[in-house]
């Protein structure tokens, strides 16, 4: 063999150990990603006030195509499914936002189920939210959720647009907006953390709600299931990017905000449409 030939050679070789190298780091990559919670800013700076833009839903979706959160100004519920971002306002119109809409609180991951059952009886809130609970694994880490399925009755809210003065979330929940929908197919987008998640995310379950026409939805506050597919993605990272924005820099952080956190999530008094 020829010194030119030999040379050859090894560069072809070099050449596919690099490929399968950048290859195979593609693909811890992604790996990565389905395992990781990304979210922007802490439910305690969105409890205490901070609504203004922390980044842009472009920029949470390159961390995954699955989550939920709010808009800047707190101008409805976001849901985030198969990459695509849902306004759901309290207009009780949804829409399909830009990347360059901002978001003061928004929670995603690449969706790749580890777990997938079928819930075939029917069940309220709590008993969904148990049946799934029965399922875990470990109380210790976070759970993504989605579950697609029929709904004999559903009830979820929606908050209108903020402005400044920004009055904290608890009072701003007075103002929530009530949908009831029946004999309606739909998806449940949510997550599961545990109790030591408490003032970053929310602890215990959180779910949005999107209709299968994406015509309705919202933040769930009780529905009766008939049916479901359930898929669960076991998320063992998390990461958190902390805002630069004065509103969250001169925030008051330091009290505990756990009562005003139930109070938002439980929150039964409000318009009805």
């Amino acid at each position: 063999m020829n010194l030119n030939k030999a040379s050859r050679l090894l560069r072809l070789r070099i050449a596919a150990v690099l490929i399968s190298t950048l290859f195979a780091s593609s693909l811890l990559a992604e790996e990565r990603r389905d395992e990781v919670l990304y979210q922007v800013s802490t439910i305690d700076a969105l409890l205490a006030g901070v609504y203004d833009s922390a980044a842009t839903v472009g920029d949470l979706l390159k961390h995954g195509g699955f989550g939920l959160g709010t808009f800047a100004a707190l101008d409805g519920e976001l849901i985030a499914l198969d990459g695509v971002v849902y306004q759901a306002a309290s207009d009780g119109q949804v829409r399909t936002m830009p990347p360059e809409t901002g978001t003061p609180f928004m929670a995603v991951t690449e969706f790749a189920p580890d777990q997938a059952f079928v819930l075939s009886e029917p069940l309220d809130l709590k008993a969904f939210e148990a049946q799934l609970e029965q399922r875990f694994p470990s109380r210790n880490m976070i759970y993504a959720i989605k579950a697609v399925g029929r709904f004999a009755q559903i009830r979820y809210r929606s908050v209108p647009r903020q402005q400044r003065p920004y009055a904290p979330l608890a009072e701003v929940a007075r103002e929530q907006v009530l949908f009831d929908q029946q004999d309606i197919d739909g998806t449940l987008i949510g997550f599961w953390c545990p109790s030591f998640c408490a003032g970053i995310n929310v602890p215990g379950f959180h779910l949005h709600f999107l209709s299968a026409d994406r015509a309705h939805g919202g933040h769930v506050l009780g529905f009766s299931l008939q049916h479901a597919e359930v898929e669960l993605d076991h998320t063992r990272g998390w990461e958190i990017a902390l805002p630069a924005i004065a509103d969250y820099l001169d925030a008051n952080l330091d009290s505990d905000r756990s009562a005003e956190l139930y109070s938002v999530e439980q929150d039964r008094a409000s318009r009805e449409h």
